[in-house]
């Protein structure tokens, strides 16, 4: 049940992880995760209707989302909430585990009374985007034991693991509910506006980065200027569209850069840029290296 290769990470059409491919029939994916799989040791901001938890085993990761950045290490457990933009950044080698599942697993259709009674309160409160859990209280402890309870009974697979984790989840909410009362008390206000617009300009970017594209382009998939684009942008990830553009293709590239033969002309042609010195330039101020130098030391 745990897979212990992660695959590429895929995207649909709207920027969603797409998880279920993965499941093999039951909504619930255990990937124990390692941070040299991943190109330019980033995963670049997605989101996906599944709840996220991981647990990290090794090292430690810098995780991103509108609302929070939280830098999570040995022995932490990040909770990340459905539909949720984020991604992360690994500076160190790190190695965690990645459970990833479907709430209805657990509560059954949206709106019945298990749903509502202990889920929708955590699934929908907007100040709980992203929950880092570190073990200094008896009850982030516990909380911690069942996710170590979990990778056990995944790692067994004893006669009816699915109902015992699903049993052992279900826990873990419990004690989540009471872990984040005061920070329900007050819910403030989400731009949801911001998460849709930004949606469709990640797809945007996704989708056409190797062509010709500026910030015109960018706004106008999200209907909107390109003044409010780059507002947008800077409220949702701290950073321009142009520049998150710049590095996603340059996160493209370090990607071809270990796993094909190509050559860094034809690379940085395929990436977008406009020539090979700006890919060159643009390249070492990301990597700290020329892509002659990163493809020597990743290519293995």
């Amino acid at each position: 049940m745990i897979q212990y290769q992660k695959k590429n990470l895929t995207l649909g059409d709207s920027s969603e992880e797409l998880l279920s491919e993965d499941s093999g029939g039951l909504p619930f994916v255990c990937h124990y995760d390692e941070s040299r799989l991943f190109a330019g040791h980033h995963i670049p901001w997605h989101w996906h209707d599944w709840i996220e938890i991981n647990y990290i085993d090794k090292g430690s990761y810098q995780m991103h989302s509108p609302e929070i950045e939280l830098t999570a290490e040995q022995g932490d457990v990040v909770f990340i909430n459905r539909n949720i933009m984020h991604a992360c950044d690994f500076p160190t080698p790190v190695n965690y585990y990645s459970y990833t599942f479907d709430s209805r697993f657990l509560a059954g259709e949206f709106g019945s009374y298990i749903d509502r009674k202990y889920f929708a309160p955590i699934l929908r409160s907007k100040n709980l985007s992203v929950l880092r859990i570190r073990p200094n209280t008896p009850l982030r402890i516990r909380m911690i034991e069942l996710i170590l309870q979990l990778t056990d009974t995944l790692r067994d697979e004893p006669e009816g693991f699915e109902l015992t984790v699903r049993e052992i989840i279900s826990r873990f909410f419990i004690l989540l509910l009471k872990e984040t009362e005061e920070i329900r008390i007050t819910e403030k206000k989400g731009n949801e506006r911001d998460l849709e617009r930004m949606k469709l300009m990640l797809q945007y970017i996704y989708a056409h980065y190797s062509e010709p594209l500026g910030l015109e382009e960018i706004a106008g998939s999200a209907g909107i200027s390109p003044r409010e684009c780059t507002r947008c942008f800077q409220r949702s990830i701290s950073r321009s569209p142009v520049r998150f553009l710049i590095e996603y293709r340059a996160q493209m590239a370090a990607m071809r850069l270990e796993r094909t033969d190509e050559s860094i002309s034809s690379i940085a042609e395929r990436c977008g840029f406009v020539s090979d010195s700006y890919f060159g330039k643009i390249f070492k101020d990301i990597y700290g290296c020329t892509p002659r130098d990163y493809r020597k030391k990743h290519s293995s």
